[in-house]
């Protein structure tokens, strides 16, 4: 069983991930699952828990962002 899980924050505007503008700037962290818990139940807005394949998916839009701004 994995003990690392993502956390993700964007600092824009917390808890919005799918807007395409906001998608640049969403910050990701992979730590174990007790700091995970710290770090969405403490004092430090906007960090969530990511769900399975999340980070994948996001790297997967990133990219297909870069491409159609380089045309």
């Amino acid at each position: 069983m994995d003990n690392k899980v993502y956390v993700k924050r964007n600092p824009l505007a917390y808890y919005r991930y799918n807007t395409p503008e906001h998608l640049p700037y969403i910050q990701w962290k992979l730590v174990s699952k007790g700091v995970a818990y710290n770090m969405v139940h403490s004092k430090q807005i906007g960090w969530e828990r990511a769900k399975k394949g999340e980070y994948e998916d996001w790297c997967v839009r990133m990219e297909k962002l870069r491409k159609e701004n380089l045309l």
